[in-house]
């Protein structure tokens, strides 16, 4: 599994903690900060259920606007290109989260501009993820 936090200063500092490649292991980590981000019961359960179904090829984005965090994950995935459906898929909705609570357009050159930013700062540590050559080394 691979964890990365993210900033964005341009949007109040709303903070992103990422995990990618996750698999049944993370569920405690994950949950743990799902409940630091006051996720509701019923959200709480997709997530659990979600985590521990051992699928590949899936995700989660929650977020609380009011601490101006999210928590975004992809699991193992088939395939790079799954990997790419699953990350531009969680990140959408972060974005969308962000933009929401930011009262920023979501038809806007600003919402294309934050999906660019935020995809930009996890390339780093995505991108052998995104090689179905990197992701057999």
């Amino acid at each position: 599994m691979i964890r990365q936090r993210i900033v964005l200063p341009k949007y109040g500092d709303w903070v992103i903690n990422c995990y990618y490649a996750t698999t049944q292991y993370a569920v405690d980590e994950i949950m743990e900060h799902l409940w630091q981000l006051e996720v509701d019961a019923t959200n709480a359960r997709r997530a659990y259920e979600n985590l521990t179904s051992g699928d590949v090829d899936t995700g989660l984005c929650y977020s609380n606007f009011r601490k101006r965090s999210t928590v975004l994950v992809v699991a193992l995935t088939s395939s790079a290109a799954e990997f790419l459906n699953s990350l531009t898929h969680e990140a959408t909705h972060a974005c969308v989260h962000i933009a929401s609570a930011m009262a920023v357009d979501h038809r806007s050159e600003d919402f294309a501009y934050m999906v660019g930013e935020l995809c930009r700062e996890m390339f780093p540590e995505v991108k052998d993820l995104l090689c179905d050559c990197c992701r057999n080394r």
